[in-house]
């Protein structure tokens, strides 16, 4: 792990040579997500909830799947673009260096400009913890961190999977932003308010209810749910593996591009 705490030092001051540039990116991107929040707000101040769901609660859930989006576009950002080291030949370097693939792959880039949103996704997730009807104890603490570290690993995931993808399509597969933008958004509602059929395929396919809907529900109290329900972002530790898994069968498919 020391080469890739160089690798992100070394990216930060490659990012303050260019102050203005970082500054205007950071500002665009903090404020483009404010809006989107600026607009559920709003929405949900006119209705007044959805679905039995207040707007703090909604607040809670969007911040914890807005957290693990941002924390992984900022230090997983390598895999978002590592069509571009295939298809340019890059990756045969990669492969000749005597470490993990992986890691280097994961410290060829970050996007620190991303700063704004994370403050943002820790502002929603600190106003929704303080203002939920929810009687706290040691283990609806470590149910929280749960959730928050499950949001990471759902969405460090998919992005394995596109990257993994593109030893075959050798082109960075625009529909996988579906999966990681959209289901940021997917994931910022809870899930019931969907249809049944796209609740059961974001639930047992890709477990975004697993990460912050089904903990939520006991959290909250919404109904007599097992105390077992804080526990399913683990869920996101076996799609991980699977994630993992395609990423090594890629990897072993892989044939250099040549000379």
């Amino acid at each position: 792990m020391g080469l890739y705490w160089k690798s992100f030092f070394m990216d930060i001051k490659c990012e303050m040579e260019y102050k203005v540039s970082f500054i205007l990116m950071t500002i665009a991107s903090t404020l483009s997500a404010a809006f989107v929040i600026l607009g559920n707000v709003i929405l949900l101040n006119k209705f007044g909830s959805i679905d039995g769901w207040t707007l703090n609660e909604i607040i809670l859930i969007t911040g914890i799947a807005v957290f693990g989006h941002v924390t992984t576009e900022m230090f997983g950002r390598g895999l978002d673009h590592f069509y571009k080291q295939v298809k340019n030949g890059l990756l045969d370097r990669i492969l000749v260096r005597p470490r993990s693939i992986t890691l280097q792959v994961l410290c060829s880039e970050f996007q620190l400009s991303k700063v704004g949103r994370l403050l943002e996704s820790i502002i929603l997730l600190v106003y929704g913890i303080c203002t939920i009807n929810v009687s706290w104890n040691g283990y609806k603490v470590f149910v929280m961190l749960l959730m928050l570290i499950g949001s990471c690993v759902l969405f460090f995931s998919i992005l394995l999977i596109k990257a993994a993808f593109s030893f075959w399509t050798i082109e960075g597969m625009e529909f996988m932003n579906i999966l990681s933008d959209g289901g940021r958004d997917l994931a910022s509602y809870p899930i019931s308010i969907y249809q049944k059929w796209f609740g059961i395929i974001f639930t047992y396919v890709i477990p975004f209810g697993c990460v912050n809907y089904f903990p939520v529900l006991y959290l909250l109290e919404k109904g007599n749910y097992p105390s077992w329900y804080g526990l399913t972002p683990l869920v996101t530790f076996v799609f991980l593996g699977i994630s993992y898994l395609v990423w090594k069968i890629g990897v072993s498919k892989y044939q250099s591009v040549g000379s």
